[in-house]
């Protein structure tokens, strides 16, 4: 019996988490590393002052407890898994706070002995609630990209409607100027003036309440995912910067037009990125002022992949940044003109959202970028 309890020692001091063996209530046996925590030099000078190492368990809320509503902690453990915390706070001799989780592993009905370990945790939860501020703060920045992002595209999309109104506008200035030189000619105007005057004023107000409608219809994203046609969603992305394209004298050229291929995806956000995309080669290519200046819009289908291509011919990215340009705040336009936020947001929408993959390399005379998704329903 003597060796047999000297054996047990031995394996219960082999191990560094504490190990005690207790009834629930009266300590039994306990390993050095339990002695050494609450600072006693033999399980004889423990039992002289105590009785069961819950007698350390810091009473506060969640954690583990000497009692349960009148239960005793092991049986409580035992009994109410789900609602019993396993996780102790005991202070050491060295006056800090630890945590250690609480297991039992084994129960002997003939003693009534309960075989437990205690785990110090304290190093691993520390390290999660730093990561957890780590991701708070992450998220933090996160939301101030995605607020900036939101602001350039309000940017943008002021910009395009301004290019969307301005021929119309002009069409009802020079409708109105014509009308007042009729007047002022005849000193009246006839019935089949002011009907002409109403219907092609009409048509302009109809193509500018258009625009609005279009452009708020964007800006009011449905969060599901939808069944759509990959043209339609180029299309209609072209359509939001086409008079831009105009006004820089570039040349947008679209090859996926009257092809049916379908995808399941987020269709405004996938627009989106289409986009930012278009704004950044018809910029680059104006501010470089290239000759003959054009974008070219096609998409690759193969084996359930898609790709959609956007190439331009403004020059490429110097091979010096090029492993930059999807970081946040990064931009080769002067600060008034760019946030740099468009490709990094653009990436992020891809990869997290839609699920693909955005790569842009130089290719020719210019910058491919190519939008890379699943075809797959």
């Amino acid at each position: 019996m003597e060796k047999n309890n000297e054996y047990i020692q031995f394996i219960l001091d082999s191990q560094q988490n504490i190990l005690l063996l207790t009834d629930g209530h009266e300590l039994k046996k306990a390993n050095q590393a339990m002695l050494d925590f609450l600072g006693f030099k033999t399980i004889d000078d423990f039992r002289q002052q105590q009785e069961c190492i819950c007698d350390f368990f810091i009473q506060e809320d969640g954690y583990l407890q000497k009692e349960k509503n009148g239960i005793l902690w092991i049986d409580a453990m035992l009994n109410d898994r789900e609602n019993t915390p396993n996780v102790a706070k005991i202070e050491g001799r060295d006056g800090q706070i630890h945590l250690f989780r609480v297991n039992i592993n084994e129960k002997r009905m003939d003693e009534n002995l309960y075989s437990i370990t205690l785990t110090d945790i304290t190093e691993i939860e520390r390290y999660k609630r730093e990561l957890k501020e780590q991701i708070r703060k992450i998220e933090e920045k996160q939301q101030i990209l995605i607020q900036n992002s939101k602001m350039a595209s309000m940017g943008e999309m002021i910009a395009n409607i301004a290019h969307q109104w301005r021929q119309p506008l002009n069409s009802l200035s020079a409708l109105h100027t014509v009308l007042m030189m009729d007047y002022e000619d005849n000193g009246k105007l006839t019935t089949q003036e002011i009907a002409e005057f109403k219907e092609e004023s009409s048509q302009y107000i109809h193509k500018m309440s258009n625009t609005i409608d279009d452009f708020r219809n964007f800006f009011s994203p449905t969060k599901e995912k939808e069944q759509f046609i990959v043209s339609d969603a180029i299309k209609e992305s072209i359509k939001f910067v086409k008079d831009s394209y105009l006004d820089g004298n570039v040349e947008l050229i679209d090859r996926t037009q009257n092809r049916d291929t379908q995808i399941y995806s987020y269709k405004n956000e996938l627009m989106q990125v289409i986009m930012i995309l278009l704004n950044n080669s018809r910029d680059a290519i104006i501010s470089k002022r290239i000759e003959n200046p054009k974008v070219i819009v096609d998409f690759i289908e193969k084996d359930n992949e898609i790709k959609i291509c956007i190439k331009d011919n403004g020059g490429g990215i110097s091979e010096d940044i090029m492993d930059r340009i999807f970081e946040p705040y990064f931009t080769t336009k002067f600060k008034s003109d760019g946030t740099g936020v468009g490709l990094y947001m653009s990436k992020m929408i891809v990869e997290d959202s839609i699920g693909g993959k955005l790569v842009l390399e130089n290719y020719e005379d210019g910058v491919l970028a190519s939008l890379i998704l699943s075809a797959e329903v």
